[in-house]
């Protein structure tokens, strides 16, 4: 099922027309922030429902709340009584705050940007959606006899319609308004509820009662508690810290909160000792480029293995690895590629502290698909073939960055549409 697809098909021209008469804006840019609206809502209740509060919330407010079926049959009427769509949406922002809170003012102003229109416009436009989505949701439940469980799981499973069918620009909104990055870079675990939360109304609330403290006593404890964990926190960032100075680079400037990244700090360890091995050649612009792998051994491996080995080579190298293509608008490697993966997982097995990033461009995306979104999907397979390999997964780190240019950069005018991986060795 496609939530997406089947909500929009609720925003019928006359449904459009009277929300943009409602908030004052024109109706093109508010069927726009309408279906910006409902991915962005989708997309924050899909990471709602990876805790296990967060799934029974949800749950809850579909079942008790004033949301269902009937409601999504008569949207259209009700959007024709100007007390009706006021309540309506006074109803959904209540939802909202509640089951997403401290995300509406950040949503407002992504789709505000995104569709062209007034913050407030866009606050109260996502008022009207959520009942939506949430009647919608109720249907859902109804049909399929859903528990809580099997909502959160058909949530998940939309997150692949999200990728696929989210413009490219709006996606970047997302990621960063609702901090989903990794959500959708790595894919979507939602919770499962646990038999505690099966207990009945009473013992949930006995479960919950706190138990008295000793006066005087308790409060020092809080304190000392309390400066312990910042004392942690402190440390904790601090040391994050320094190990981003360390391995940051210029290469690396390109990508910004917006873009989808699948990283895991890894703390360094000095690099054991490897057989000597010809140097890498470079081109211009100072990354590495592997000719095409034909053999067990090839260059690929003896590149990666000479650089690695060599004391003086500074640290943070890119790689550009012609051989790892793929076929056409798909992340499905072409059997060069595969072949690439392998002598990788082999290189990696024999260097334990080596840690890389791989770095994806993609130019050959078929719509609906963006080309980040394609690029993603690429450097995560080549992952995903590492880690069934035997390599850990905290040793790979991922970043597709679509085409390498950024939208709206004029300096890019005329620079190349990237398809290609790179990558980079961040601890050798």
């Amino acid at each position: 099922m496609n939530l997406l697809v089947e909500l929009k098909e609720n925003l019928t021209d006359s449904v459009v027309s009277r929300a943009a008469y409602y908030v004052d804006e024109n109706p093109e840019k508010t069927r726009i922030a309408l279906e910006g609206l409902i991915h962005t809502v989708i997309a924050g209740l899909m990471k709602r429902t990876t805790t296990e509060i967060g799934v029974n919330q949800l749950y809850n407010a579909i079942q008790k709340g004033k949301f269902d079926g009937n409601l999504v049959a008569t949207f259209p009427d009700l959007l024709r009584d100007p007390e009706q769509i006021n309540r309506l949406a006074e109803l959904g922002s209540t939802s909202i705050s509640h089951l997403l809170p401290a995300m509406k003012s950040a949503i407002g102003m992504a789709i505000s940007g995104y569709a062209n229109i007034k913050n407030s416009a866009a606050i109260t436009l996502l008022g009207l959606v959520t009942p939506l989505v949430l009647g919608t949701l109720n249907k859902l439940v109804v049909e399929k006899k859903l528990d809580a469980d099997g909502l959160a799981a058909a949530l998940a499973d939309q997150r692949d319609h999200l990728i696929e069918l989210t413009p490219e620009r709006l996606l970047d909104r997302i990621a960063e308004g609702l901090n989903i990055q990794q959500l959708l870079a790595v894919g979507v675990t939602p919770a499962k509820r646990s038999a505690i939360s099966e207990r009945s109304p009473i013992q949930e609330r006995q479960r919950f009662i706190p138990e008295p403290e000793e006066e005087g006593n308790g409060s020092l404890v809080k304190w000392g508690v309390g400066a312990l964990v910042v004392l942690a926190l402190a440390g904790a960032g601090y040391y994050i810290w320094n190990n981003t100075q360390t391995y940051s680079s210029a290469n690396e400037e390109q990508a910004t909160s917006t873009e989808f990244v699948d990283s895991v700090a890894v703390t360094p360890v000095d690099s054991a000792k490897l057989r000597p091995a010809a140097p890498a050649r470079t081109d211009s612009a100072g990354t590495a480029t592997l000719p095409a792998s034909g053999t067990a051994t090839s260059t690929v491996t003896t590149a990666l293995a000479a650089y690695l080995t060599n004391p003086q080579a500074p640290g943070g190298r890119s790689f550009k690895i012609p051989t790892l293509d793929f076929e056409t608008g798909t992340d499905r490697l072409k059997p060069a590629g595969l072949v690439t993966v392998g002598e990788l997982a082999t290189l990696l097995k024999n260097n334990p502290i080596v840690q890389i990033r791989l770095v994806g461009y993609a130019n050959d995306a078929i719509p609906p698909m963006g080309n980040k979104a394609l690029s993603v999907m690429r450097v995560l397979a080549i992952k995903n073939q590492l880690i069934k390999s035997g390599i850990n997964y905290i040793r790979i780190d991922a970043i597709g960055l679509g085409t390498g240019i950024k939208p709206g950069d004029s300096t890019a005018v005329g620079k190349p549409r990237l398809k290609q991986i790179d990558i980079k060795v961040v601890i050798k």
